[in-house]
């Protein structure tokens, strides 16, 4: 009724450029539809934290690029900061999230945090710290 974005929506921005992002690595968000076919190595990637801080607001139909900066790998979860940015430079959004890896348990059938397989830790690194901080306002 605003004409604004719904908050809800920078979550799904989120979400999908985190998504582009385990697929520009080859990868995917979820592999497994079923442990049997997936293999042990299987794993997925369910949220333990979302946040975002609203700084600007998107109006209806404005166009956005979304930024994904790894800050954080630890031994089962990733950090990540996310940022919306409208066209002209301004921020609108900046959020963080943790991802968990986790495998399920053959035995309960419940997910189990697991240590990170070293074939995502190859190719994911965290940015550089100069990368994660946000330049000055003009």
């Amino acid at each position: 009724m605003a004409g604004i974005v719904h908050f809800s929506n920078f979550f799904r921005f989120m979400e999908r450029v985190e998504h582009a992002f385990f697929r520009s690595l080859g990868f995917s968000i979820w592999e497994g539809h079923g442990t049997e076919a997936a293999g042990e190595d299987w794993v997925a990637w369910p949220r333990v934290h979302a946040s975002c801080d609203f700084r600007a607001p998107l109006r209806f139909e404005e166009e956005v690029d979304v930024e994904l900066l790894v800050e954080e790998i630890r031994a089962r979860t990733i950090r990540y900061v996310i940022r919306c940015w409208k066209k002209d430079g301004q921020l609108a959004a900046e959020g963080r999230m943790v991802v968990a890896c986790v495998r399920k348990d053959s035995d309960s059938g419940e997910m189990k945090a697991v240590e990170i397989p070293e074939r995502f830790r190859q190719q994911i690194e965290s940015a550089p710290p100069e990368a994660l901080e946000l330049p000055p306002k003009s």
